[in-house]
Formats: structure tokens, C-alpha cells, sequence
């Protein structure tokens, strides 16, 4: 079936040989997100990347990975409890999309610390294993506007990103 209702999105060889090549290392997960990261920047213009664990049941995420460990460390918890962007993201397993400083500021309680950072829009996606959102992937970039192929690139790299998160 060809869907062409949307935007076409594509991976180069190159990353996927990068991705199938962390999946084999010894340092999986680790290896998988850094060629993610390494991916997201060349094809979204990302300059920050990082990866949290999702609990559910506490509505927290928890950052397993971080292109900027000195501002975003690894192994912290942040509550996302009775926020829009939890309902968006943890619940209905949808992208988020911030776009400018007043879409940041309504989703994210550190948005001045993002825009200092030169963070002017973000992309968030859920990884998503059996219907339930086990990680998401925060793709965030000094561009104001995101385009639909960028939104699908980090659709493709969240699905890549689920043997990072069940290894």
C-alpha cells in the first residue's frame, strides 16, 4: 500500500549501517543513542539530544542519555504529573511539537534554561512498545520551525530507538 498523504522521510545507508553497527556493539544502549544523536544532528539540525525513561505509574521520566550531560545530566528524575505535555506524550503516545518561546514556556518548566541554550523549538517522541510509552526521545534545536520530514525522521529514529530502551 503507498500512502502519499504525508511527508517521505528516509534514513541514509550510512545511518543505517551506524544504527545496525551500535545494535551489535557490546555498548547497547549507549552506542544506539550517540548514532541517533549523531543522525538528529546531521538530518534535524539538532543540537541538543537526550533520552528518558518513562514511569507510567509515577508519571516521571528519568534521562538515561544526554548530548549535554553538563545541563541536562543523566539518571535525573522530572515529574511530568497533570501536565498537557504528559497527556500528549507519556498517554496518547503522540509527537510533541514546540515551536518558539510561548509553545516551550506552556510544555516546559526550564524553558528559560532551553532558550539560553539557543533551544528555540523541540520534538518530542514517544518510544512506544505493546500500545505503552516506554521512553521518548527529545530533539531540541535553535530552529523556530520544524518541518513535517524532520517530525518524520524522529518518528523513524523513536522506532530504532526501541531496542535501546528493551536491551
Amino acid at each position: 500500500m503507498n500512502d502519499d498523504s504525508g511527508p517521505m522521510a528516509s534514513l541514509r545507508l550510512a545511518d543505517v549501517v551506524s544504527m545496525s553497527a551500535a545494535i551489535a556493539s557490546t555498548d547497547l544502549p549507549q552506542s544506539l543513542l550517540k548514532a541517533i544523536e549523531r543522525i538528529a544532528a546531521a538530518r534535524m539540525a539538532v543540537s541538543i539530544f537526550s533520552a528518558s525513561s518513562c514511569f507510567l505509574e509515577t508519571m516521571e521520566l528519568e534521562r538515561i542519555y544526554s548530548s549535554r550531560p553538563d545541563v541536562y545530566p543523566v539518571g535525573v528524575r522530572k515529574s511530568k504529573r497533570q501536565t498537557n505535555w504528559a497527556q500528549c506524550v507519556l498517554k496518547d503516545r503522540q509527537v510533541f511539537v514546540g515551536e518558539g518561546p510561548l509553545e516551550m514556556a506552556a510544555a516546559f518548566d526550564d524553558q528559560e534554561r532551553m532558550a539560553s541554550l539557543g533551544i528555540r523549538s523541540i520534538i518530542n517522541v514517544p518510544v512506544v512498545v505493546r500500545d505503552q510509552c516506554i521512553g521518548v526521545l527529545n530533539f531540541a534545536r535553535s530552529d523556530v520551525r520544524v518541518s513535517a520530514e524532520e517530525i518524520a525522521i524522529g518518528r523513524l529514529l523513536g522506532i530504532a530507538a526501541t531496542v535501546a530502551f528493551t536491551s
